[in-house]
């Protein structure tokens, strides 16, 4: 078996193996099987179902099929035609669209004012990122996903401490609503009094209970992060994802404020994160090589990217989120949606799409990972922004949405699932 080279600050492979069996265990004895995204994309071997250890072979690294070149292609014509027709239309300055499709980058391209290094706020893909910084600790045995988070933080009591790490990235804690916390524009409180703050109030609902969508699960998890860690959100992310997948234009701390984060004050780990078609490029390829860089550095365990791929609030009531993934209800699992799942609960498309139109996305299905790059603060051009009030509108005015990912899929000839996430 190939020796995957591992970062010196991680602990011996063999305690990551061990964790990778358990997760993979704890998924495959709830009603959903999780062994379903790992390997179905991209050209890295998959761990096999049901197995408990990981398969065979695995890649000592792989050439990044991501570069700064401009990829034109006539299949993507009509569609590019489409974004660059609604950017203008909505006096946008630019917009951009990355594709690959098993493991080859098919369509790479800026419009308008942009270009490929255009770098831009990308609100809540942000919680993707995230999640995968986070379960990167689990598969090190940092954190454990069922444990209550009194366990890491002092500050945690009562019902509140009662709460797991995996009801925080499921959405399912029971916190109270980003807008009704006022550290969170507070720039002289650091992210760790400001989850103090947040574990202080009272629960809407009993963790587990209540699906919300909303950022506070994700700061109270960084503040674990941070305190197993000994290290700041960022410095945790940057060591544990951007650095060696050479994501060199992503933060958290970019300083946008009007989504929670500046460089000099705390970081919103749900919504504050920069990045570049390039740079979300290379973190989805990453996913789809079973969690392996380029140099191959492991980011992330097979069994870790399976549990995040798992419906994980299928007990739970769907309280909040956008208009459209709320009359859908759609299944979320650690920190992004799962858009599309197999009637066994395999997710077929996940994404994590911001309030401000930037969209990544997974599509199992056809073997595509995609990244539609675009700022848009219109509420009405953003189907999947948690502002926007009423129904889906009006289609053909949006900026962006589902519309590019089935898209996307019939220019290289796929198929288009009946039902995908809004």
């Amino acid at each position: 078996m190939t020796t995957i080279p591992r970062r010196a600050t991680r602990p011996a492979a063999v305690a990551t193996t061990a964790l990778a069996v358990s997760l993979l265990a704890a998924a495959c004895g709830g009603g959903t099987t999780a062994a379903g995204p790992s390997g179905t994309v991209g050209s890295a071997p998959a761990t096999s179902p049901g197995s408990s250890a990981p398969a065979a072979t695995t890649p000592a690294g792989y050439q990044s099929a991501i570069t700064d070149q401009v990829v034109d292609n006539p299949a993507f014509d009509r569609l590019t035609g489409e974004i660059a027709r609604r950017t203008t239309a909505a006096g946008l300055p630019g917009s951009s669209l990355l594709v690959l499709q098993d493991g080859k980058l098919v369509e790479q391209q800026a419009l308008g004012g942009y270009d490929l290094s255009t770098v831009v706020p990308i609100a809540s893909a942000s919680k993707w990122l995230s999640g995968v910084t986070i379960m990167s600790l689990v598969d090190d045995g940092l954190i454990e996903l069922d444990a209550p988070i009194s366990t890491y933080l002092p500050d945690a009591t009562g019902r509140s401490g009662r709460i797991t790490m995996r009801q925080l990235l499921s959405f399912t804690s029971g916190l109270e609503y980003d807008e009704r916390i006022p550290c969170y524009q507070d720039l002289a409180k650091t992210l760790a009094q400001c989850a103090t703050e947040i574990l202080a109030l009272p629960l809407l609902d009993e963790p587990g209970h209540g699906y919300r969508y909303t950022g506070t699960h994700l700061f109270v998890a960084a503040a674990v992060a941070e305190a197993v860690t000994g290290k700041t959100w960022e410095e945790i992310f940057q060591e544990r994802v951007a650095r060696p997948l050479h994501m060199d234009h992503t933060t958290f701390v970019g300083g946008f404020h009007t989504v929670g984060g500046a460089a000099d004050g705390h970081p919103a780990p749900a919504g504050s994160a920069f990045s570049t078609l390039g740079d979300y490029g290379r973190f989805l390829e990453m996913l789809v090589h079973d969690g392996v860089a380029p140099d191959g550095t492991r980011s992330l365990s097979p069994a870790a990217i399976a549990e995040m791929g798992r419906n994980q609030i299928a007990d739970a009531k769907f309280v909040s989120a956008a208009s459209g993934r709320k009359a859908n209800e759609t299944p979320y699992g650690l920190a992004h949606w799962l858009d599309v799942t197999a009637p066994d609960g395999t997710a077929l498309v996940e994404s994590s799409p911001g309030k401000f139109g930037f969209r990544p996305w997974i599509d199992h299905e056809n073997h595509i990972a995609g990244v539609h790059l675009i700022v848009d603060k219109n509420d009405e051009h953003v189907a999947d922004s948690p502002d926007r009030e009423g129904g889906p509108g009006d289609p053909s005015v949006q900026t962006s949405g589902n519309w590019v990912l089935v898209e996307t899929a019939k220019a290289l000839g796929g198929t288009v699932p009946d039902k995908r996430g809004r």
